[in-house]
């Protein structure tokens, strides 16, 4: 296949801009050529992209797919008026309650509004404490059937009581094993751990113990809210930090901590708009990135869309801050930085294109009316094409949407069951 007529953003080590290129798509799944338009009519399959914008499939780092089915549930009474009022009334009473079905159209619902905006691949951070053995086969399932790249991991959490730790402890180590022997490379694993102030130090040492012997990182939230503050300190006691740990939030971290992550080149993901909704405070990005801290973006359940988060990453900077030159080079950062944690955390060669680097990207209805350049992509992403329709995702090669439709699934017929099945689970709540 060989995409032409398109404007290519091409987020290579040159940052290239072509006005006019042309992009080859070879039989494994990974980009060829990539150039000016050369004139004349390439042979083999040949796809006119009629002038749209062209660029990397997005990545989100962090998010709970299961959380699709929050949507719209009946609001809990009185208001949690804090964060861990928020986890026991809310989330940790959805996961309880998700069966083996609820985990599969839930993942389905949520893959689909993601790949129709953009989004190429997500790493998830599952929970179903009543129903996990094999509950990260069925996530796996709903992606190979969407068509999407992700990361897995199942939530070891102590919150449930000792048993419940040991099965999500099981579940994600024959996870990482099966995935080791059987995957394409298009699904990853990691090591998942809810968060330092739920799980014991023996439930820490034995996950990270076992992650290194997988040669697998460790997934987990740290001091989202103010009651895991000191989780940076703690994990670090056990060996949890190194490059393949993927840290979610990192909003109350201090000085100190931030220098341990930037030893260690712990992956942090921000997760803005998650963030504001739960009030828990907004991340220093700034001082993360002055002490070299890897910083990529998430969405941690609450949106589809990346665009949004990249949004939010440098307004939230801005009015935390006080100053109207905050944000945006961060911001900018993690989206960019997506790519090295994928490589890094699950060995993804995503989110550029160039020759080698694996075919995920998407078709854009952008026709810039100012000038478009290396320089001023920022100020374009932000305020254009994030507003912008996505005609086409291709992952792996392979078409997920074209023509702005998901051709991989029949998504009104997921929607009517999943809409079922939410029923039933709300009324188990």
């Amino acid at each position: 296949m060989i995409v032409t007529n398109a404007r290519v953003l091409t987020f290579d080590a040159g940052n290239r801009v072509l006005d006019s290129g042309e992009v080859e798509i070879l039989p494994g799944g990974v980009f060829g050529d990539v150039r000016e338009t050369a004139g004349g009519k390439p042979s083999g399959e040949v796809v006119d992209a009629h002038g749209r914008l062209m660029m990397p499939a997005l990545i989100n780092c962090h998010t709970h797919l299961y959380s699709a089915f929050a949507r719209g549930m009946p609001p809990v009474d009185p208001s949690p008026g804090n964060f861990k009022a928020i986890l026991r009334k809310v989330w940790w009473k959805l996961d309880r309650t998700l069966n083996r079905e609820d985990i599969y159209y839930s993942a389905l619902v949520a893959l689909i509004d993601s790949a129709r905006n953009g989004v190429g691949m997500l790493a998830d951070h599952h929970s179903s404490p009543n129903a996990c053995k094999g509950s990260l086969d069925i996530v796996e399932r709903a992606f190979r059937e969407v068509g999407l790249r992700g990361a897995l991991c199942y939530e070891t959490s102590h919150r449930d009581g000792p048993e419940k730790a040991a099965e999500g402890y099981v579940e994600n180590l024959r996870f990482i094993q099966r995935v080791r022997a059987q995957s394409d490379g298009t699904i990853g694993a990691s090591f998942g751990v809810h968060a330092a102030f739920t799980v014991t130090d023996d439930v820490i040492r034995s996950c990270v113990e076992e992650a290194q012997a997988q040669e697998a990182g460790i997934h987990i939230h740290v001091a989202e809210d103010r009651c895991d503050a000191g989780a940076v300190t703690r994990l670090a006691k056990f060996g949890a930090l190194n490059e393949r740990t993927v840290a979610a939030h990192c909003v109350h971290v201090t000085a100190a901590e931030m220098n341990l992550l930037a030893r260690h080149g712990v992956n942090v993901v921000h997760n803005p708009q998650s963030n504001c909704h739960n009030a828990v405070g907004a991340a220093r990005l700034a001082d993360l990135a002055r002490r070299k801290v890897l910083v990529g973006l998430g969405s941690d359940g609450y949106t589809p869309r990346m665009w949004e988060e990249l949004k939010a990453a440098v307004n939230v900077q801005r009015l935390a801050s006080g100053s109207p030159r905050a944000g945006w080079a961060e911001a900018y950062a993690a989206l960019l930085n997506n790519r090295v944690i994928a490589r890094k955390a699950w060995g993804m060669e995503i989110g550029r294109i160039e020759r080698g680097a694996a075919a995920d990207f998407i078709l854009v209805d952008y026709y810039p009316p100012t000038p478009l350049t290396a320089e001023n992509i920022m100020g374009h992403l932000l305020f254009g094409i994030a507003n912008a329709p996505i005609d086409t995702l291709v992952v792996n090669g392979r078409y997920v949407v074209r023509g702005k439709r998901c051709v991989t699934v029949d998504q009104r017929k997921i929607a009517e069951k999943a809409a079922a099945q939410a029923r039933a689970l709300w009324s188990r709540l």
